[in-house]
């Protein structure tokens, strides 16, 4: 881990923050780096498994790298070695070594590694310095001129000087401290349902899609280490709160039901399975992330889908630019998320267009033919580098799009 810098006597230094994902343990790192006192409240009893598979991107690896996780974070990588499209009789239409749909560009700056790797690494980088709460969460948030008076479901009440809200797209922070009409939830019309599954293709470390129809696809992801199924398909009229859990995996065999390759054996280990997550794709939209000595951060904020193939991405960097400006700004919380907001929204307005104009998850039939047309011409030699930036959709120039706090010289001016 890189040297610890002297801390700085901050103002408002008591910092709560909701939610222990990727958003929060990176922000509690940085504001205990920066001086401050996080505190971290997860709604789950313990640590979260599952998900998928996830990038670090651009200036997110920089800040691992400030972090002194780059190395672990690597070491962590799923190791996916290329991909393939299939027919309907498993026959290979494309297939190419030189990029993943889910990873990026091969030999890339980028690191492809399961969320729970992630997570356990931003957990572990940050028991010694932040205060951990499992179990809880708060249900009031009360402010005063001078801090912030928390409500929990346990019962207890405790007075924090800020709260960030980490805790996604259905964030309880955001619906408790935020009038309603001050965020949007924009849905992109399709749902993903992801769960784990036995190696029973016996892959190393490869990954198959198989494009069922125009509106629907299936990956079949074997990382080193996890085994996973990804269903992807278009239905703009979901509404996923009108199910229960096992309506949802109802809902998603009927719709592939029928569909060919290994589609039936999957259906059945993915709905069978408790490791089974199933969401539509939205992004939240708002005019500001902060109210008061409350501002939020991640999906919470402003989620871009995982159509946009940046989420993560997206929280750490959100997460070290708020804590960079907070320090900045020696905890005067005015200065330092009006700050925040305004060198964050363009990164975050390009991460959500990408996901806007499909990502890597849209199935048309004209984005089907061309992702198979880059996957075969990757394979010559003089267009492999060109077909995979293609592919990759311009992840890492929108990832090296934004600059930190300590990268000027002097700090960002007064809004």
């Amino acid at each position: 881990m890189g040297e610890i810098e002297p801390k700085v006597r901050v103002r408002n230094s008591r910092v709560l923050i909701v939610g222990a994902g990727i958003a929060g343990p990176t922000l509690a790192f940085w504001l205990a780096r920066h001086g401050f006192t996080p505190t971290v409240v997860e709604r789950s009893r313990q640590v979260r498994g599952g998900g998928q598979a996830i990038d670090v991107h651009g200036r997110a690896v920089d800040v691992l790298t400030k972090m002194g996780l780059v190395d672990a974070a690597r070491a962590a990588r799923t190791g996916v070695r290329g991909m393939d499209f299939v027919n309907a009789r498993g026959r290979t239409l494309a297939r190419t070594t030189a990029f993943s749909l889910t990873g990026g560009v091969a030999g890339g700056s980028g690191i492809e590694l399961m969320r729970t790797d992630l997570a356990a690494l931003l957990l572990d980088s940050t028991r010694a310095t932040t205060e951990y709460v499992y179990g809880d969460h708060p249900v009031e948030i009360e402010q005063t001129g001078t801090a912030v008076t928390v409500g929990f479901a346990s019962g207890s009440v405790r007075e924090f000087d800020l709260v960030v809200g980490a805790d996604g797209i259905r964030s309880a922070t955001r619906s408790i401290a935020f009038p309603a009409d001050s965020y949007r939830l924009h849905r992109l019309g399709r749902y993903i349902a992801i769960g784990e599954v036995p190696n029973f293709l016996g892959y190393d470390r490869w990954e198959t899609f198989y494009a069922a129809g125009s509106d629907r696809r299936v990956c079949y992801f074997a990382g080193a280490g996890a085994t996973r199924v990804m269903f992807t398909k278009t239905d703009p009229d979901l509404d996923v709160e009108q199910y229960d859990d096992e309506g949802l995996r109802a809902l998603l065999r009927s719709h592939f039901a029928d569909d060919g390759w290994q589609t039936g054996r999957l259906l059945d280990e993915v709905t069978g399975t408790p490791d089974f997550y199933f969401d539509d794709l939205r992004q939240v939209h708002m005019d500001s992330w902060h109210l008061g000595r409350v501002a939020l951060v991640g999906d919470a904020g402003y989620c871009a889908s995982p159509a946009s193939g940046l989420g993560t991405t997206l929280a750490i960097v959100g997460a070290y630019v708020l804590a960079g400006e907070l320090a900045a700004a020696h905890g005067d919380h005015h200065l330092a998320f009006a700050r925040y907001d305004r060198r964050l929204r363009p990164f975050v307005a390009d991460c959500q267009e990408r996901a806007r104009r499909g990502g890597n998850l849209y199935v048309t039939r004209p984005r089907f033919w061309l992702q198979m047309q880059q996957i075969r011409l990757s394979n010559l030699p003089l267009l492999r580098r060109v077909m995979s930036g293609l592919a990759a959709g311009g992840k890492e120039r929108i990832c090296m799009g934004i600059t930190f706090p300590d990268d000027e010289k002097t700090p960002s001016p007064i809004p």
